[in-house]
């Protein structure tokens, strides 16, 4: 690796330089990126899902996510009269 050494006049100046480049770039990437994202459309199943695990948290504030999942998605089936799960 080359060793180089820098005045302090010239270590401010090449800092100044790369900001630069940095802001330039950045304002490229927006001007870039500024057509809107395509919003994600949430499912019926997903809009049930949320109202049964608000309803079970309120019910069991103690009891793990994970079983609180479990029977989220039991209650979400039976309430948009789908058929159970197989094992």
């Amino acid at each position: 690796m080359a060793h180089v050494q820098l005045t302090l006049e010239e270590y401010h100046a090449l800092m100044r330089l790369v900001e630069s480049e940095r802001e330039s770039e950045g304002a490229h990437e927006q001007a870039v990126a500024a057509e809107p994202k395509k919003k994600r459309k949430v499912s019926r199943y997903q809009k049930e899902f949320g109202r049964q695990m608000k309803k079970l948290k309120a019910a069991h504030p103690r009891t793990k996510v994970t079983q609180l999942m479990s029977r989220g998605h039991s209650a979400t089936r039976k309430a948009l009269g789908m058929k159970r799960r197989s094992r």
